[in-house]
């Protein structure tokens, strides 16, 4: 089953520069490691189990299905969903008609350990619009920052919801029932003057929005379909810009 979001990917070009950003922004930041694939990552958790994966190439790889987003200036760029039992998962969505292909994964954290997991990604042409599933082999407090390297100086304690720009709505709203099994919600997003089709994904929300604010138009003009804007719980309100990525830090229970 489906758990919650697990992380967010954002891919930078520098990632000791990423992470001395996010740290000036007041994230609390933790380096992850290495993948056996060519890129290095950096881990920002939350207390609500899920996480920002800054993320870098440190080597050219252009068979990665995300190295094409590395000459177009990153960013948020995929989504990644949390599963408890990944081949019934995969097998669901399959049969309600969206390809997922098995993988396996790891990762050689700083302090020598070796963390493992399995995986099933979309084709690459969905990417950034169909996520990615994810299942621990290791345990997953391993992989994932927990206790005080999930407190943060600005105050962030989870993700709220992730924004995902489309081309089109009604085949974007297709595929999420197709992942989720549910028929998901649409209301209007009075901030961007937009229509969004929101899914819930345990305590989070993904929504799906076509064109009719910059920010969106923007997305789309230089990655195509995507997340374009996470809103994070926080004890303050705040909007944060890191490179091409975009926050809005939103006050619990406001």
């Amino acid at each position: 089953m489906l758990q919650h979001v697990d992380h967010l990917v954002i891919l930078v070009e520098d990632l000791e520069a990423a992470i001395q950003a996010y740290h000036e922004a007041g994230f609390t930041v933790v380096r992850g490691g290495e993948h056996p694939t060519g890129t290095h990552n950096a881990l920002i958790g939350f207390a609500d189990g899920s996480y920002l994966e800054l993320i870098a190439f440190r080597e050219p790889h252009p068979e990665h299905r995300w190295y094409r987003y590395r000459e177009l200036g990153g960013g948020m760029i995929d989504l990644c969903l949390l599963s408890d039992g990944l081949e019934a998962d995969v097998e669901q969505i399959v049969a309600r008609g969206i390809t997922l292909r098995l993988s396996e994964g790891s990762r050689r954290r700083p302090d020598g350990v070796t963390i493992a997991w399995k995986g099933a990604t979309p084709l690459d042409e969905l990417t950034g619009l169909v996520p990615f599933l994810i299942e621990d082999v290791t345990p997953r407090i391993e992989r994932v920052p927990h206790g005080q390297q999930a407190e943060h100086a600005n105050g962030t304690r989870g993700l709220a919801e992730v924004l995902i720009a489309v081309p089109d709505l009604s085949h974007a709203v297709e595929l999420w029932r197709a992942v989720t099994a549910t028929d998901g919600e649409l209301v209007h997003d009075a901030e961007f003057g937009v229509t969004v089709h929101y899914f819930a994904v345990g305590p989070q929300r993904i929504g799906l929005a076509a064109g009719g604010n910059p920010l969106l138009v923007e997305r789309m003009e230089r990655l195509g379909p995507g997340p374009a804007l996470a809103r994070l719980w926080a004890w303050t309100d705040a909007e944060v810009v890191l490179g091409t990525a975009h926050f809005q830090l939103r006050r619990l229970g406001g």
